[in-house]
């Protein structure tokens, strides 16, 4: 009676110590939610495919603008032009940054569109 007793008493631990480990099965970090105060795979995009492109149109210097006039010539906010607040936008660089793999997602699209604009010279 007491064999079958500790056979039915470890059969349970068994049952109980298998359906632990099986619900905690990790989540892949691409599938996990964004939280709502962090800006959106799609807007962090296209706010950093402006921010490379002014990088590039100020590196360059399209205009041939003196020196002491460029600022004043290449006005160009691409946080303001996208409506994000600084503080939002550095917020959620710093979530990006601790998922990195969300993080390369993004910037293998910002490249994308990048040569796209390159290739066929209109912004989207």
């Amino acid at each position: 009676m007491l064999t079958l007793y500790l056979m039915y008493t470890n059969l349970i631990k068994l049952i109980i110590v298998s359906c632990l480990l099986f619900s905690c099965k990790p989540v892949k970090e691409e599938d996990q939610p964004i939280p709502d105060t962090v800006i959106s795979e799609d807007q962090l995009i296209k706010v950093l495919t402006d921010i490379y492109l002014g990088e590039g149109a100020s590196g360059i210097n399209v205009k041939n603008v003196p020196g002491e006039k460029f600022d004043s010539v290449y006005i160009f906010n691409p946080l303001k032009d996208n409506n994000i607040e600084k503080a939002a936008f550095d917020s959620s660089m710093a979530y990006y940054t601790r998922h990195p793999k969300k993080l390369k997602i993004i910037y293998d699209k910002v490249l994308d569109r990048l040569s796209v604009i390159q290739a066929t010279g209109k912004v989207q």
